[in-house]
């Protein structure tokens, strides 16, 4: 499992993608407000559930190209494959209520997308049961 958590971690790096950075006209300025250090936690989290399915009512559920039931790792990788170009930006946030948020933006010319993922944490893991989703194209 830490093996495919440190692939994950790798290809965020190494696909160019900026955590916590401002980026988007839009959304520059809740992006210059992040905290890579709370974007670091909350990612974390998620990438500690990188095996877990992610359940049929979750509105993360969904095919991203994988063999089987979706995992964690497989949302994260198909989200985190487009990632070559353009302005990318990862940030999140934990609240007091143990709640997290991952925002994975992407915006290369008329090529914009994302994906919050929300989530529960327990003993430093995302709940997978807890997982939703709000991605656009």
């Amino acid at each position: 499992m830490k093996r495919g958590v440190r692939l994950l971690c790798a290809a965020a790096i190494g696909l160019g993608c900026t955590l916590a950075a401002p980026a988007f006209a839009a959304g520059a300025s809740a992006a210059a407000a992040a905290d890579p250090v709370a974007t670091q936690k909350a990612l974390s989290a998620l990438l500690a559930a990188a095996n877990d399915t992610i359940p049929r009512a979750s509105s993360c559920h969904g095919d991203f190209g994988q063999a089987g039931k979706a995992k964690v790792k497989d949302l994260l990788a198909m989200r985190m494959a487009y990632l070559y170009a353009g302005t990318n930006v990862i940030e999140g946030s934990c609240s007091k209520a143990a709640q997290c948020t991952v925002t994975i933006r992407h915006a290369a010319g008329e090529d914009v997308a994302s994906a919050a993922i929300s989530f529960a944490v327990g003993a430093g893991k995302a709940r997978a049961s807890s997982l939703q989703c709000v991605i656009t194209p």
